[in-house]
């Protein structure tokens, strides 16, 4: 845990930020406008966190507006470019459900169904009173927020689920968990016959045209990926886990974000 929450606090000094319109809703603004106002916000805010580097994207009544600053990687003074790879944390989330929200579209699972129906693994375990709605709302029972050290293998995984018991009756209490919404990411690309990297790949980030978000970052790829920094200024980078693919392991630019963020 001490990890996570220290990999957590580098992706907060060195991220990137999406912003909607609200601010210049009364009109389409002059880009020197938007500059000046992205520039009087996050000037003062990098100074006052000690963020080394932000990528910033804005659509504004329909046009696309990006802003670079600082560097990406501190030690070889890259600096952040529209190309830089974020890791995207729990923003990760929100492409997993919007794989949800496809295999729904698309026949291969119901959101009202119970989560054990497409593991079968899971017959017999307290998800079978348990939806993939409630998994994705986070109301399942109180799953916690991240699995024990113990689990790591997709079978000590399963296992997990297997015996775990709800605090609370489904439906009836909210707790923000990584093994929640991870479970519904797995059950998704279970639902569509396909490992969840690779069906995340076809499903959406093809069809979408998201040409720059990696689960694993490739070679090539490498210098553009940015590092998170420690309060003691160490780079460091997230921690693998399980379902880490799911609930926390994207890596975008902003301009890709952006793309999905104007369709949801």
């Amino acid at each position: 845990m001490r990890k996570m929450l220290a990999a957590n606090c580098g992706l907060i000094m060195t991220g990137s930020l999406l912003l909607n319109g609200s601010l210049w809703a009364s009109g389409t603004p002059e880009s020197t406008d938007i500059e000046a106002r992205v520039n009087d916000t996050i000037a003062p805010l990098m100074a006052e966190y000690r963020i080394p580097g932000m990528a910033i994207a804005l659509s504004i009544n329909g046009q696309q507006h990006y802003f670079n600053y600082g560097l990406a990687n501190q030690e070889a003074g890259i600096p952040v470019t529209d190309e830089t790879l974020f890791e995207l944390g729990s923003v990760s989330k929100i492409f997993t459900a919007a794989l949800a929200g496809y295999a729904q579209a698309n026949g291969a699972l119901a959101l009202s169904d119970p989560a054990s129906r497409y593991l079968p693994e899971l017959e017999g375990s307290a998800f079978d009173k348990i939806t993939l709605l409630e998994l994705g709302t986070y109301t399942a029972g109180e799953l916690p927020l991240q699995f024990p050290e113990a689990v790591q293998s997709e079978e000590a995984m399963i296992d997990y689920y297997r015996q775990w018991q709800p605090e609370s009756a489904p439906g009836s209490h909210r707790l923000y968990s990584n093994p929640s919404l991870g479970l519904l990411g797995y059950l998704a690309a279970q639902s569509l016959g396909q490992p969840y990297e690779r069906v995340m790949e076809e499903a959406l980030f093809t069809p979408l045209g998201l040409e720059h978000s990696y689960f694993q970052v490739p070679e090539a790829q490498q210098v553009q990926y940015a590092y998170g920094y420690s309060k003691e200024d160490e780079p460091i980078r997230v921690n693998p886990g399980m379902l880490d693919a799911q609930a926390y392991g994207l890596k975008s630019t902003a301009a890709d974000v952006l793309s999905l963020w104007k369709l949801t």
